[in-house]
């Protein structure tokens, strides 16, 4: 476990373009680690980050972040959006479906305002996937199919996270393995929950073809 947790906070610092990573945790305290990790790294090389979260835990990752500096450093150049992710939602779920043009549309204007700024080099992590898991929603898979669409376009690193309670982790199991493997890697801080990403459902599909062919 040292070591994958040393790998994963690895990858959360340094990124490639493109990557979608998904947090399983079931402590925030673990949560706002792994964001303020990703976040910071980003705007400490001089990249820009956008936080689309609840605002107690944008109030914990700033918090977290300000003890180095950076968070007022970003705020200064334009570098650092905090957006509720509630109201984010609003703004694109149709009769609890996510509209695609709309999803769109409010990801593309909070992003132009750091592409504007001149920043390519650009770190998000989102949380409203985890307040639809939370309700229940399989519109869950939906946004993250989404945001897979918008990575390939803007060249993005993604962070999503997701709240798993190991009470009843063996009956959301089923979905969260559907919502992993729309991921590019990703890490459980739950022992007994391993997840499956999307990497690892594309070797296991070559080796398939491999042993058929």
């Amino acid at each position: 476990m040292p070591h994958e947790r040393n790998a994963w906070d690895t990858l959360l610092r340094t990124p490639p373009g493109r990557s979608h990573l998904i947090q399983i945790y079931n402590d925030d305290e673990v949560l706002v680690r792994a964001v303020a990790h990703f976040v910071g790294s980003g705007l400490a090389s001089g990249g820009a980050a956008v936080v689309i979260a609840t605002p107690e835990h944008i109030a914990a990752v700033t918090s977290r972040l300000s003890v180095t500096g950076v968070t007022a450093r970003a705020n200064t150049q334009g570098a650092f959006i905090a957006v509720d992710a509630e109201e984010c939602l609003t703004q694109f779920m149709r009769d609890g479906t996510p509209d695609r043009d709309a999803f769109r549309s409010v990801i593309e204007s909070i992003l132009s305002r750091l592409r504007d700024a001149g920043y390519r080099d650009i770190r998000v992590f989102g949380e409203m996937v985890n307040i639809l898991w939370r309700q229940g929603d399989e519109a869950t898979v939906g946004l993250e199919k989404l945001w897979n669409e918008a990575l390939q376009e803007y060249d993005i690193a993604l962070l999503c996270a997701y709240r798993v309670d190991p009470a009843i982790a063996e009956i959301q199991r089923g979905l969260l393995h559907q919502i992993s493997r729309c991921h590019s890697a990703a890490f459980s801080e739950i022992d007994d929950l391993p997840v499956k990403t999307a990497v690892e459902k594309a070797e296991e599909d070559r080796d398939r073809r491999r042993v058929r062919s």
